[in-house]
């Protein structure tokens, strides 16, 4: 598939650039997303590095212009790389999982999806998040405040209690998935203007500068937007100086 046409085509203007320089696209869910929330704070990391290495981050993810505000405020994803589509048709152009689908509500199609059912692997990743993974990075710095929407109680230390490695420590992980559902859940008619596209899943492309794909994943379950969720954009170490 040129991915390149088809999202162009899709929003009559140049998206993805016709200059010598390379793509990374993602294309996210709901920006209410349990996926979009996480896997956005991780390339938050890499946008200095994307940057040097003339890579251009282009997210699109379903809700409003309020919803991707917000959205990149709390995961500090700079606005101008991101793009509000209000439905998943461009999802459905390029053939993108639809998550579990039902004839109920598309929030309980989500939870069904949170206990694994249609989405493998889920359970799997929502133990990782309470037990630790010695093959993945720490993600709260010894001094540094958790806020769990206005409360502040806890430091990052608090994990040592479980291992004092520089990995992915026991509850980690999972603590920041309660922070992102707080933000979620306290905002929620902002999120999602519209609860039809919440078990939509996403997709990774990176495209070289011919526009020629150097790497693409399509997730099919909850909390699997990576073929390697210990190290979610180690895909891109080929490319980063």
């Amino acid at each position: 598939m040129n991915y390149k046409n088809v999202i162009n085509e899709f929003f009559k203007k140049e998206i993805i650039s016709l200059y010598q320089r390379k793509s990374l696209l993602v294309l996210l869910g709901s920006f209410a997303d349990f996926d979009s929330f996480e896997y956005c704070q991780q390339l938050s990391a890499y946008s200095t590095k994307l940057a040097e290495n003339s890579i251009d981050l282009i997210l699109i993810g379903i809700g409003s212009e309020k919803s991707k505000e917000i959205f990149c405020k709390f995961n500090n994803i700079e606005i101008q790389n991101v793009i509000a589509v209000g439905n998943a048709e461009l999802h459905k152009k390029l053939n993108l999982n639809v998550g579990f689908v039902s004839p109920f509500p598309s929030i309980i199609n989500l939870l069904f999806m949170c206990m694994g059912i249609g989405s493998r692997g889920t359970i799997k990743e929502v133990l990782r998040g309470y037990m630790g993974d010695k093959n993945a990075k720490s993600l709260f710095s010894f001094d540094e405040e958790i806020n769990i929407g206005p409360f502040s109680f806890l430091k990052g230390k608090m994990f040592n209690i479980f291992s004092k490695e520089k990995n992915l420590r026991p509850f980690e992980l999972a603590t920041r998935r309660l922070i992102n559902m707080f933000e979620i859940l306290s905002k929620w008619n902002s999120y999602v203007p519209d609860s039809k596209f919440l078990t939509q899943r996403g997709a990774t492309i990176l495209l070289n500068e011919k526009n020629e794909v150097l790497y693409e994943y399509f997730p099919e379950s909850l909390l699997g937007y990576s073929c390697k969720m210990s190290t979610p954009l180690s895909f891109l170490d080929e490319v980063l100086n």
